[in-house]
């Protein structure tokens, strides 16, 4: 009786195909609405003239990785709270190959591939995956409150901004006009609410509880004892990743620069709130590439890019943009890895020479 009382039960086959479902059909439906704003735009992307400015693009992948970087630079000071010392190299290797992971479905690989690279000088897995995770859940929560606040400060300067995307929105859902409101209204509260609820998952008390639920089933592994979160190191972190979306904002207008498109953009908007608006739309775009479960945000930041932008620059143009942008950043991001990782192993080489 006592064996048949431990046989396990029937599995649930369906606690694996309902999330696989639901993350297909997003992805589909991001597609879709992608392929279909393309198709609308066709017309007006034959007569794009696609004569880029070489120094706008490399410009434009400079800002990114400068804003990556600040990113890189609080994961580093969180290891060096738990005790370990890695050096700027590894940690700047580790990041921007690890940021390639993001492309690999399921995001898990980016934890995966900065824990590894970046273990030893004290660093363990667990506690660099945990400090990686940490970094990337802080620049999700300040993007989104970055976004949130401009947006509302973009929409007072410029009355009827939001209102525009949320009208084209609900015309392409079939929607009469009198849902706009509503839906500017739920993209506003949409962007709050995921600063909130990521801005609670960075604070130190969350984050030293997760951490050590994360190590307890690893507890005999060296290098992964506890690892305090301190207040400083997250107020400065949250300083520098603030700045860090300044620079990716930064990085649009390059690549609006890079098309001849930004002189137009500050002449309607003034120079501030143009780079207020950029950034803003840079940041709603990545945290929703973040949010929805698409590799890399592929398709779901160029949706939302290309829909925020559409009022400010026309549809055709705002495809175009989103386009030269993705290209822009993961040939930066390719660079970065490539050239950290050089300089790495050179420093290693040293090391072991001198020794």
């Amino acid at each position: 009786m006592s064996s048949l009382a431990a046989t396990p039960g029937p599995s649930k086959p369906w606690r694996w195909w309902v999330p696989a479902a639901l993350r297909w059909g997003i992805t589909l439906a991001v597609v879709a609405g992608v392929s279909r704003r393309i198709w609308l735009e066709r017309e007006k992307l034959v007569a794009e003239d696609l004569r880029l400015v070489p120094s706008w693009l490399v410009a434009s992948g400079a800002c990114y990785l400068l804003g990556l970087a600040t990113c890189a630079g609080f994961w580093w000071l969180a290891m060096r709270d738990s005790g370990a010392r890695p050096s700027w190299t590894s940690t700047l290797a580790a990041y921007f190959a690890g940021h390639l992971g993001k492309y690999v479905p399921g995001k898990v690989a980016v934890l995966v591939i900065r824990a590894t690279m970046v273990r030893g000088a004290g660093v363990g897995i667990i506690m660099a995956a945990h400090t990686s995770a940490h970094e990337t859940v802080l620049m999700m929560a300040m993007g989104a409150l970055i976004a949130t606040t401009f947006l509302l400060a973009v929409d007072r300067f410029q009355h009827g901004y939001l209102l525009a995307v949320a009208s084209d929105l609900v015309a392409q859902c079939g929607l009469s006009e009198s849902w706009a409101r509503h839906a500017s209204a739920v993209l506003l509260t949409v962007s709050g609410a995921l600063s909130v609820g990521l801005g609670l998952l960075a604070l130190p008390p969350v984050v030293s509880r997760f951490g050590r639920l994360a190590r307890r089933p690893f507890s005999n592994l060296a290098g992964d004892g506890a690892s305090p979160c301190r207040w400083r190191t997250v107020a400065a972190g949250a300083t520098m990743i603030a700045v860090g979306w300044f620079l990716m904002g930064l990085s649009l207008a390059g690549a609006l620069a890079a098309m001849h498109s930004f002189p137009d953009v500050i002449g309607r908007w003034g120079l501030l709130p143009a780079l207020g608006l950029l950034t803003a739309l840079v940041a709603l775009a990545t945290v929703g590439g973040f949010v929805i479960p698409t590799p890399g945000g592929l398709g779901s930041r160029e949706w939302i890019l290309i829909e925020t932008l559409d009022p400010v620059i026309g549809g055709g143009h705002a495809v175009v943009v989103a386009v030269v942008l993705r290209l822009v950043w993961i040939v930066a991001e390719l660079a970065a890895a490539g050239l950290f990782w050089l300089v790495e192993f050179r420093c290693k080489q040293l090391q072991g020479q001198s020794n």
